[in-house]
């Protein structure tokens, strides 16, 4: 059974500005301990940063919240939502079984970092994807924490 919303609501999304990070990967163990209790691993984390320090370059990669979002209609158990405030689309862990059929219906999934995808971690089966702190009143606190301020909504 496959969830058909009658239409895909806009959102924002997460966007680094890679010429103003610096690399130093806060966002992603802020992103991990915000949604994991107090948890910093970046495995577990919804924003992916690629940091080349050789060449001082960096890549990003989060959930671009598409408007198409095959993550939402393909989910089995209707465990995706969207955000009441943000349109986010997020991931309800009391519905999720972690099927992985989002991860394979993501268009990125096939990219270097998926912004969405399945982790298997001190013995749970996780799915990550960026819900822009979907719960939260203060919003993505990848954005608040960023001592670049290389990180907005977009």
């Amino acid at each position: 059974m496959e969830n058909k919303p009658s239409k895909m609501p806009r959102s924002k999304h997460i966007v680094v500005d890679t010429e103003a990070c610096g690399g130093c990967l806060t966002c992603e163990l802020v992103c991990s301990a915000r949604h994991f209790d107090g948890l910093c691993d970046r495995e577990l984390s919804a924003i992916k940063i690629d940091a080349d320090m050789l060449d001082y370059r960096f890549d990003y990669m989060a959930c671009k919240q598409c408007g198409s979002a095959s993550c939402v209609a393909i989910c089995p158990k209707g465990a995706i939502g969207f955000d009441e405030n943000t349109n986010a689309r997020y991931i309800d862990k009391d519905k999720c079984v972690r099927c992985g059929a989002c991860v394979k219906a993501c268009p990125f999934s096939e990219s270097k970092y998926p912004p969405i995808r399945k982790v298997v971690k001190y013995d749970q089966k996780y799915i990550i994807k960026c819900d822009l702190c979907h719960g939260y009143e203060d919003g993505p606190y990848c954005i608040q924490v960023c001592p670049k301020a290389a990180i907005r909504l977009g």
